[in-house]
């Protein structure tokens, strides 16, 4: 996938901060609708299986009804499934244009097997329309290629979260490596609590009106939603403690906790939903059901990207640079516009540090050694600052621009480097 690379565009500040927001909404299209395309089919599957089995005429209708609901038609599967997916690759693309992560290639891999598989899927539904035909071997063949498309999604975001300390050991130590065989457990356990929660509003809260169901059947139905609802989402807040427990320690922060917060929020906000739907059995708790598990997922989400964001921060500001470069050269000018470092400083830093003696911060001749010849890390470090030493607060961030944070990095170098040279 290096070819999308080659064809990336340097990107301003301004700009990677607007890609990491469309990867958000394009991941909230996409997460939810593929994840109710494995679990509906899986369970499709199951259903037809128990029908052969036991004779079970409900079971025959709901395996009909819950394929039909959850792939909706061809085209919505190539606008949320694979449109999305392709979009993704291409924002990893620019994102990553400077690095050497292999996202990319598992990103890549799975959008051919999920290409393949939503073929086949469809197949399966549409030989629903044959009474006693069913395409039973498309179906399963659909399901295999989803599974390892989903197994290759996850190994390309986890290699982008897990950014700063990720060492590939090729394509299938990567796969089954202990972090990407967690998070893909746990992105199974939650395309169920999707596929429950969506069956439950699509049957009973979107066709509700449009069908004729017998009361024997809308029980079933409601049986099976609320157990797979409830058997998977028991386990989410666990999944989501434990993810946050892996992320790189230098990527947290204060953002990223609260998306954690919220998202346990919402999903015992989900549990109250679930047991008013299984008192009252109300067709409304099942509109706020699966809400809120669209909520916890958008959480999660975007606690994703924040990680993304704090531990590619080098990456950025190199991108930045060089866009800055290319934009000074189509306007004529030699090279990016030179600021004065000192000045910069003393507005934007002077009050909080000083080279000698402790103020605010520590001193620069004791931390700032250990940027020597890294001087686009302390850049990054000065655009996005955290808490380093517990001894001293966390440095706010000054909102400098990427040249200008070069210039007081440049300064700041300078002058401890001359300092320590006396």
């Amino acid at each position: 996938m290096d070819f999308l690379k080659n064809m990336a565009l340097p990107q301003s500040a301004e700009h990677i901060e607007l890609l990491h927001y469309l990867l958000v909404l394009i991941l909230f299209i996409f997460i939810p609708f593929i994840s109710m395309i494995f679990g509906g089919t899986g369970l499709s599957l199951y259903l037809k299986r128990k029908e052969k089995k036991d004779l079970d005429e409900n079971s025959r209708k709901l395996a009909k009804d819950l394929i039909e609901i959850v792939t909706i038609n061809k085209n919505v599967g190539l606008i949320l499934g694979l449109v999305p997916l392709f979009t993704i690759i291409i924002l990893f693309s620019q994102l990553f244009q400077t690095g050497d992560s292999t996202n990319l290639i598992y990103l890549g891999v799975s959008f051919l097997l999920l290409t393949i598989a939503m073929n086949y899927i469809y197949d399966y539904k549409n030989s629903f329309r044959y009474i006693g035909n069913v395409d039973l071997n498309s179906g399963k063949i659909g399901l295999v290629f989803v599974f390892f498309s989903l197994w290759c999604f996850v190994a390309g975001i986890t290699i982008a979260v897990n950014y700063s300390d990720w060492q590939s050991t090729g394509f299938f130590g990567d796969l089954f490596s202990g972090v990407v065989i967690f998070r893909f457990i746990s992105f199974l356990i939650v395309s169920f609590a999707v596929t429950g929660g969506g069956l439950l509003f699509g049957f009973f809260y979107m066709d509700r009106d449009k069908r004729d169901y017998d009361e024997e059947y809308e029980n079933f139905v409601r049986k099976i939603g609320v157990r797979i609802t409830f058997s998977s989402a028991v386990f989410i807040p666990l999944l989501i403690f434990i993810n946050l427990l892996i992320f790189p320690n230098d990527s947290l922060s204060t953002s990223v906790f609260v998306y954690v917060i919220l998202g346990l929020f919402f999903i015992f906000l989900g549990y109250h939903f679930l047991y008013m739907l299984i008192s009252k059995a109300s067709s409304k708790f099942t509109a706020l059901l699966f809400i809120t598990i669209l909520f916890t997922i958008l959480t999660v989400i975007m606690s994703d990207q924040l990680v993304i964001s704090n531990s590619t921060k080098v990456n950025s500001a190199g991108l930045a640079f060089r866009y800055e470069e290319i934009l000074s050269e189509l306007k004529g000018e030699t090279g990016p516009v030179v600021l004065n470092g000192e000045e910069i400083y003393n507005i934007k830093c002077g009050s909080c540090h000083k080279f000698d003696v402790k103020l605010v911060g520590p001193p620069h001749n004791e931390v700032v050694p250990k940027y020597f010849g890294k001087e686009t890390q302390l850049v990054a470090f000065i655009r996005n600052p955290g808490r380093v030493d517990p001894n001293f607060p966390a440095m706010p961030n000054p909102g400098l621009k990427p040249a200008e944070a070069k210039a007081v990095a440049d300064y700041v170098l300078q002058i401890v480097k001359e300092n320590l040279e006396q």
